[in-house]
């Protein structure tokens, strides 16, 4: 594996554990400042450096990666321009929930495709990397709908 595979999944693995914390918060209704900023710069880092290998074509990786983008930045206009007041509250802890799906998802795609240890069970048509991203996405579909019920929208301020 090369030095950019190595650095996606380093900033992958704290951008996991920091969105963890943040979903924590979210349901707790807890959320500190820092742990919000933390989790998208690194979620951030960690999309630019699978996006960095320019190409003819976009591989999947990096459509993943530019999904996550667009995510992060749906839950950072949440947070930061409307404050996760009314509708905006669920929309950000779904953001969020979304941004860390797409992480973890990443950082198997490399996981599996880079890595010498898996390359014989990629062979199989339904090889470890289908369980596994189809369990991903049930427990994140989950996980979702958990935190948008859970993430109850204020009402927005009157002025």
């Amino acid at each position: 594996m090369n030095v950019l595979v190595w650095i996606n999944l380093a900033f992958g693995v704290l951008a996991v554990v920091y969105g963890a914390i943040v979903l924590r918060g979210v349901l707790r209704a807890t959320l500190r400042w820092k742990w919000p900023t933390r989790f998208l710069a690194c979620s951030l880092l960690a999309c630019l450096t699978s996006l960095l290998p320019f190409t003819l074509h976009l591989a999947p990786i990096q459509q993943l990666c530019m999904v996550s983008v667009y995510c992060s930045a749906v839950a950072m206009a949440a947070w930061l321009k409307f404050h996760l007041f009314g509708i905006w509250r669920p929309v950000f802890a779904f953001s969020v929930t979304a941004v860390l799906y797409l992480d973890v998802l990443s950082g198997s795609v490399q996981l599996f495709t880079k890595s010498r240890l898996f390359a014989t069970a990629l062979a199989r048509p339904f090889s470890a990397i289908h369980v596994i991203q189809f369990v991903f996405t049930v427990l994140f579909a989950v996980l979702g709908v958990l935190v948008v019920r859970k993430c109850h929208a204020e009402p927005t301020r009157s002025f």
